[in-house]
């Protein structure tokens, strides 16, 4: 189910499996209504915590449906090489005007040992 975002900004928290694919998708909505995201450039990335500036990985953008406001961030297996630990990781967009933070929070890697 995706996670419905809007311009008061979000959190929400991932964890995950080391070395498995990332992913997570999203509905822009302003006032309820979709944002259609044709023209935005969207980016994500995870960092060692919330005040760094160096990004640690970078999550690949696919807008699947940029009319209704939809699209996904992801990190395939084969670059999910983070070690276990807590990082922080930040969304935001850029409506050819401005830069708008909309999501935010920890991301938590687990060891895949079984």
């Amino acid at each position: 189910m995706p996670t419905t975002l809007n311009d008061a900004g979000a959190t929400a928290n991932f964890v995950v499996r080391e070395g498995c694919t990332w992913s997570r998708e999203f509905t822009a909505t302003i006032d309820g209504a979709a944002v259609n995201l044709t023209s935005y450039t969207i980016t994500a990335e995870i960092t060692a915590n919330p005040t760094s500036d160096t990004a640690l990985k970078t999550f690949t953008v696919t807008k699947t449906n940029a009319a209704a406001g939809k699209f996904r961030i992801s990190v395939a297996a084969a670059d999910a090489d983070l070690a276990p630990g807590t990082y922080w990781w930040a969304l935001q967009w850029n409506d050819g005007t401005n830069d708008l933070a909309l999501c935010s929070g920890s991301f938590i890697v687990k060891d895949w040992t079984l």
